[in-house]
């Protein structure tokens, strides 16, 4: 018996292999997020077919003084997802303003140079989405002298 003996394995000090485990579909994993996905298409929230929810497109309004006086002649400015194109803008407002839309117009609006000390950067660029409704029609709660 030599000194490297006690390092061998024996048969009986095998690893054991555990019982396979058989795969479940995603109906059987997860039957309530399932559920939840098809509740929310059924609801009417998704936008465009691509199954994208109105509030990741439309992001926030732009409040300034030039875009007050826009909403008073029915358009209003979003800031919105970079990716997003003008018939998603278009139903993404009228799903969540509950407004008849006439016109989308898109601006990708490129971020400007900045310094801070001596190091050089820029601030990020975004996308922005004029939305022009049908007349008569009008968002409460989006120009500055309401919210303010």
């Amino acid at each position: 018996m030599g000194i490297f003996d006690k390092f061998k394995r024996n048969k009986d000090d095998q690893p054991k292999k555990l019982p396979e485990k058989k795969f479940q579909t995603e109906a059987e994993a997860k039957p309530a997020e399932v559920d939840k996905v098809k509740t929310v298409k059924a609801s009417g929230k998704t936008v465009a077919g691509r199954g994208v929810l109105a509030y990741r497109i439309l992001q926030k309004p732009v409040i300034t003084e030039k875009t007050t006086m826009l909403s008073g002649s029915g358009k209003y400015v979003f800031h919105v997802h970079p990716d997003s194109n003008k018939s998603e803008i278009s139903k993404a407002v009228e799903s969540a303003f509950k407004v008849n839309v006439e016109a989308v117009n898109v601006v990708k609006v490129s971020g400007k140079k900045r310094r801070y000390g001596r190091t050089q950067g820029h601030t990020k660029a975004w996308k922005k989405a004029i939305v022009t409704l049908q007349p008569g029609e009008r968002i409460e709660g989006i120009t500055a002298t309401e919210t303010a």
